[in-house]
């Protein structure tokens, strides 16, 4: 039977649950399409790696800035329409791309992408963790996230498949298939997105800065007065540096230096998803348990670690490289359901939007050195040179979730902080 048949115990709570999936499915599909192909792309169109590091990083650097206000306006405003409010900017930002042929076009694009990602960051999870607690689902949420991460990998696959077969065409056709993607998106996500509560007062342009100013001030201060929040973001800082700049650069090796076609870079993530997607299976079938996520999760951050090192020592057999690759893969799928369970456990409902980009906001910042400093190994010496400094850098992580192994949940920190 299917997860949500297993974890219901109302239909309101089934009802919940798969909108929550479906949302998250077609979010991923319309996403997908650039998978693998995009850094390619910009290769194509004349970028050199750190250039196209760099257009990442100015993603992450303008995700850093708005991620919190944004988050604070899903809170006062409501999740549904800070989702929509993000579809329509990426559908633009996509149509952008679709148009550029110059750095500075790109960065343009690149910008108001990264704008609409910050008003998406998070709406969804906050909408969708609310809607279930006010309907009193009370388990343990690592199995949710573990399904909610498959259906977004099979969107992604799905996607990543169709845009690279497009690619062969034209490499700048999966553009629009994305663009087009997000709006449709945008409609079926603003009629599936039911929120139980609105927003006090009504929407009112004029009482948005003075909103957002309060929840920043709140919620900043929450995290980092929350021990648990603040070692987590910390943890995905350094997770963020270390394999960030990895999904710009194995499709260039594969396409350059092993010298295979667009199309097989397809079918590559593919193989990369179906790894994720099995190590998040395995994790949800795993017994439950609080006490030992940290043990687990530092576990898989050092295997992790230790097969994107290897694989840079191997970078000259392609079937080595890319078999540790997928090992790498299946670890990272079972790490991530279970920091994200672990992050909405330590944070309260009123802030749950804005503290979840207060983590997001550590992450970019982490990615954006990682590329830059990766971007200027790979130009100086080689892509495996910069997977092996990727590999020692994710063992940093593992300190800041093993600090963690006495701590339970506990929401109180959120009133200390608001009053």
């Amino acid at each position: 039977m299917g997860h949500a048949d297993k974890i219901t115990h109302s239909p309101t709570i089934r009802d919940i649950v798969r909108r929550f999936y479906t949302v998250w499915w077609m979010y991923a599909f319309a996403g997908g399409f650039l998978k693998g192909v995009y850094p390619v792309f910009l290769h194509s169109r004349g970028l050199s790696q750190l250039q196209v590091n760099s257009i990442l990083t100015t993603y992450f650097v303008v995700i850093l800035l708005t991620e919190v206000p944004t988050g604070a306006f899903a809170d006062a405003f409501g999740r549904r329409l800070s989702f929509v409010v993000g579809m329509v900017l990426r559908s633009i930002a996509f149509g952008l791309y679709f148009f550029s042929y110059t750095y500075v076009g790109f960065i343009v694009a690149e910008s108001i992408d990264a704008i609409g990602t910050t008003f998406i960051s998070g709406s969804i999870d906050a909408w969708g963790v609310d809607a279930l607690d006010d309907a009193g689902y009370a388990e343990v949420k690592d199995r949710l996230f573990s399904r909610v991460m498959q259906f977004m990998n099979v969107g992604f696959t799905a996607a990543a498949i169709i845009g690279a077969y497009v690619a062969v065409i034209d490499i700048s056709y999966p553009w629009m298939l994305g663009a087009v993607g997000y709006m449709v998106t945008a409609f079926v996500g603003a009629r599936l997105m039911r929120e139980g509560k609105g927003p006090q007062g009504g929407f009112k342009l004029r009482s948005i800065p003075s909103l957002v100013a309060t929840q920043i001030s709140i919620s900043v201060r929450y995290g980092f007065a929350n021990r648990a929040v603040l070692l987590l973001s910390a943890a995905s800082a350094v997770g963020m540096a270390a394999w960030s700049p990895y999904w710009l650069e194995w499709p260039i090796l594969l396409t350059g230096d092993y010298g295979q076609a667009v199309w097989v870079v397809g079918w590559v993530f593919a193989l990369l998803t179906v790894a994720r997607v099995a190590g998040s299976e395995i994790v949800m079938r795993l017994p439950q348990s609080r006490e030992a996520r940290p043990a687990r999760v530092s576990m898989l951050v050092a295997g992790a670690a230790a097969m994107f090192f290897v694989a840079g020592l191997f970078g000259a057999h392609p079937i080595v490289t890319f078999s540790l690759l997928v090992a790498m893969n299946a670890l990272n799928g079972a790490m991530q359901p279970l920091t994200m369970s672990w992050l909405n456990e330590h944070i309260d409902s009123a802030r749950r939007a804005t503290l979840l980009s207060f983590n997001s906001s550590f992450a970019m910042f982490g990615g954006s050195i990682g590329l830059l400093i990766s971007g200027y190994v790979v130009d100086r010496a080689s892509i495996p040179a910069a997977w092996q400094l990727g590999g020692v850098i994710a063992l940093g992580a593992i300190p800041f979730y093993l600090a963690l192994r006495a701590h339970t949940p506990a929401q109180t920190v959120a009133a200390r902080v608001a009053d």
